[in-house]
């Protein structure tokens, strides 16, 4: 495999001459990372989780190819009650997470407590899918494999790093070819999960994807196809946020608007602030979009 040039902020599948039903996934975010969590301002090791969730997230959405978007979410008991990261079948994501007081020693479990991931598929036609896996691992890989143990019936396996350089994932999985002949017998497929397993965690976060694949499995003789490409994009809008004020009921709304001159919502993911003031008043209370002249 010659192309070793850096894929910053995209996913990169790769076959293998020699291992035909081996599936071999890595995903490297660079500036998107930084673009979709900075002006959220929280602690750095939650800043990691979400980077890795995010990373994560675009695999499993390049996995399954659907015209739609792949929700990932993490609600818990502990300091940090949620964690989401969203991918769309364009390339476009966002992740934002609720945190109480917590320290940046924590564990994953100190910080998650008890709780769930789930795994949501929501395809633009269609009626979505959801998986549901409880909090029993110790971090944002080991959650994913275990979903993958409880829903898929491949052998799977994701390792995932975030550090300053960026933000890395390696997925491999054994696909049967078509008619179920299996090309890795169970020898094979622990051999490819030992060469995976010495990765370290800052050539997992700072190698490119085509050069992490060559140093592990060359004997392989594994060829990249097209990235696909992320970048951060938020899908909030006036109308959107208007949801949410509306959602406090009629008589909240007006009090809200007679103790003060405008209200504000702010978008979690992306930082935006969408202010409203009397004149919006009418349609914030009416099940109508609001007309061109509330527009802002």
């Amino acid at each position: 495999m010659t192309d070793l040039v850096a894929d910053q902020d995209a996913v990169r599948r790769y076959l293998c001459d020699d291992a035909p039903d081996a599936r071999l996934i890595t995903v490297r975010l660079g500036r998107t990372k930084d673009e979709m969590l900075d002006h959220q301002k929280m602690p750095l090791i939650l800043k990691s989780l979400c980077e890795e969730l995010v990373a994560a997230t675009c695999v499993l959405s390049h996995m399954l190819k659907f015209d739609g978007e792949m929700i990932v979410q993490i609600k818990g008991s502990g300091p940090v009650t949620m964690m989401v990261a969203e991918c769309s079948s364009e390339g476009r994501v966002r992740s934002t997470a609720q945190w109480d007081d917590l320290t940046e020693a924590a564990s994953f479990r100190e910080l998650f407590g008890t709780g769930y991931l789930a795994v949501t598929i929501d395809p633009k036609h269609g009626e979505p899918y959801q998986g549901i896996v409880p909090l029993e691992s110790d971090s944002i890989a080991e959650c994913i494999n275990h979903y993958f143990e409880n829903s898929e019936q491949l052998d799977t396996k994701l390792w995932l790093s975030s550090g300053d350089k960026g933000v890395g994932g390696l997925l491999i999985q054994r696909v049967p070819e078509e008619g179920g002949q299996t090309f890795l017998e169970n020898s094979n497929w622990q051999t490819l999960a030992t060469l995976a397993d010495t990765i370290t965690k800052k050539e997992l976060s700072s190698d490119a994807g085509p050069l992490l694949i060559y140093k592990l499995f060359h004997e392989l003789n594994p060829r990249g196809l097209d990235p696909w490409k992320i970048y951060f994009g938020c899908t909030c809008s006036r109308e959107r946020s208007a949801r949410a004020i509306r959602a406090l009921g009629a008589k909240e709304v007006k009090q809200l608007f007679l103790e003060r001159q405008s209200l504000e919502a702010d978008c979690h993911f992306c930082g935006q602030v969408y202010q409203y003031d009397h004149a919006d008043l009418e349609w914030l209370l009416s099940d109508q979009p609001p007309g061109p002249d509330t527009l802002q």
